[in-house]
């Protein structure tokens, strides 16, 4: 017995190797796909080997489930089109697949009566782990299209993404620059990139272990941290600068109890604040 088409597709942007095409059911349950152009919707669902293209929202109304994977530019335009479509949002539930959005731009249609959530892969994974929040009934249907004995879904309240991204943001965006770092000191002192990328490798990996182990116990405050700054700031002060300011909101962030690490409502500290920094480390630069 067939399952019904109960799955629909808002799509835009590049589909040439969305995740979706992996989904375990997608295939089986995909029903209307819309886009911004019927000649683009049929683009879409031939790339999916699934569903067929619509000019309107009109056969959205019978279906369950409605995904979203615009691009994150298109995203309120998109939302504005399905609030005005004349579509009963009781027992449907609506899914955006977005890497960096997250179900609470769908605000206005859980007003209506819909259960929201978004879902995303998890990097590093290829393809196999993925991250879903939102409303408990949307995390049961994006489970069931996803799962299979080798794709697990990792699940979190509605709300917490950001929380999450917060993650990939510390081992991403903020670890890169401390990894520069550590390598240009290296470069000053001489060492080959090859040896440089082995160091950094393992010293990298040694620090992960030790948290894994300990976790904030494990934290060992730099050693002969003046010499070090001595050194930077006579060859590089923008860098001796970006790690003095590191080991400090290190050590702020370290020693503040964890049931204080975050005001409500507000940052726990600002980088911007220097009142709030300890007084420098280095009084004498040469």
């Amino acid at each position: 017995m067939k399952r019904p088409k109960s799955v629909a597709l808002i799509a835009g942007g590049k589909f040439s190797d969305s995740p979706l095409a992996r989904f375990w059911l997608l295939s089986e349950m995909l029903g209307p796909v819309k886009a911004s152009s019927f000649r683009l919707a049929s683009r879409i669902a031939n790339s999916l080997r699934a569903g067929y293209p619509v000019k309107d929202y009109g056969e959205f109304d019978a279906c369950h489930m409605i995904l979203i994977s615009v691009p994150d530019d298109a995203l309120e335009g998109v939302v504005a089109e399905l609030c005005s479509a004349g579509i009963s949002w009781r027992g449907k539930s609506v899914v955006l697949c977005s890497a960096w959005r997250d179900s609470s731009e769908l605000g206005e249609l859980s007003a209506r009566g819909a259960a929201i959530g978004s879902i995303t892969t998890i990097p590093g994974f290829h393809d196999l782990r993925y991250l879903v929040s939102g409303d408990k009934r949307a995390i049961q249907e994006s489970k069931r299209l996803v799962e299979n004995r080798e794709r697990r879904c990792l699940t979190i309240e509605r709300g917490r993404k950001p929380l999450y991204l917060a993650a990939l943001t510390c081992t991403g965006s903020l670890l890169f620059p401390l990894v520069m770092a550590a390598s240009e000191s290296l470069r000053r002192a001489g060492v080959t990139p090859a040896v440089s990328f082995s160091i950094l490798e393992k010293q990298l990996t040694i620090g992960l272990r030790a948290y894994a182990r300990g976790g904030r116990r494990a934290y060992a405050p730099p050693r002969e941290l003046t010499s070090q700054l001595r050194a930077l700031w006579a060859t590089d002060p923008a860098l001796a600068y970006y790690m003095e300011k590191s080991s400090q909101l290190a050590a702020q962030l370290l020693e503040q109890p964890r049931h204080k690490a975050a005001a409500a409502g507000a940052p726990a500290f600002s980088a911007t604040r220097d009142q709030r920094f300890p007084r420098r480390l280095v009084a004498t630069r040469r």
